[in-house]
C-alpha cells in the first residue's frame, strides 16, 4: 500500500514537472537577431523612406534596432530629412518608430534637431521630439521641452519651456 502511494506521488510529481516545463517553454518568445536590417518604402504618393541599423532583434512584429540611420521625404519635391539614433524600436504593423539616445534629425539646408527621445509616424509623417530638444538653423537656435515636426520639415511647433536665440546676420 505504501509503495502504491509513493509511486502515485512520483507519477503526479513527474506529470507536474512535465506540465511546468512545457508551460515555461511555451511562454518563451523567439527572438531573431538580424545583422544590418534595412526597410524602405517608395509609395505611389511620392513618399520615400529608408531606415537601417547595424543590428536588430526581431520579436513578433517589433524590431529593436541599434545604431539607427535613415533618410526620408514625404513628397516628390520635398527636402531630404536624415536621422541618426543609438537605439530604436520599429513596429511593422503601425509603421511607427521610437528612437532613444543621441537623436539627430537634419537636412541638407543646415537644419539640425536633436533630442533624447523621439517618435516618427512614417504613415502620417509626424516627428515628435521630447526631452532636451534643440533646433539649430543658419538663423539661430531654439531650445524646448517638446517639438512636433510635420509637412516635410516645413511646420515645426515648440511646446513647454521655449528659449530662442537668433544670430545677427548683418
Amino acid at each position: 500500500m505504501l509503495t502504491k502511494i509513493m509511486s502515485t506521488k512520483v507519477i503526479i510529481l513527474t506529470i507536474f514537472s512535465l506540465f511546468f516545463t512545457t508551460s515555461i517553454s511555451a511562454s518563451e518568445e523567439l527572438v531573431i537577431e538580424i545583422d544590418n536590417p534595412k526597410f524602405s518604402e517608395k509609395g505611389l504618393n511620392d513618399k520615400i523612406y529608408e531606415i537601417k541599423a547595424k543590428k536588430g532583434l526581431k520579436l513578433d512584429d517589433e524590431l529593436e534596432l541599434f545604431t539607427v540611420e535613415g533618410k526620408f521625404k514625404s513628397e516628390n519635391n520635398g527636402k531630404w530629412i536624415y536621422l541618426e539614433a543609438e537605439k530604436g524600436s520599429f513596429s511593422q504593423i503601425t509603421n511607427f518608430i521610437e528612437l532613444e539616445k543621441n537623436i539627430i534629425f537634419y537636412t541638407d539646408e543646415g537644419e539640425k534637431v536633436t533630442s533624447s527621445f523621439a517618435t516618427f509616424d512614417m504613415t502620417d509623417d509626424i516627428i515628435e521630439l521630447n526631452e532636451n530638444v534643440s533646433h539649430q538653423t543658419n538663423d539661430g537656435i531654439i531650445l524646448s521641452d517638446k517639438s512636433i515636426i510635420t509637412n516635410n520639415f516645413s511646420k515645426i511647433s515648440y511646446i513647454g519651456n521655449v528659449v530662442s536665440t537668433f544670430y545677427n546676420t548683418k
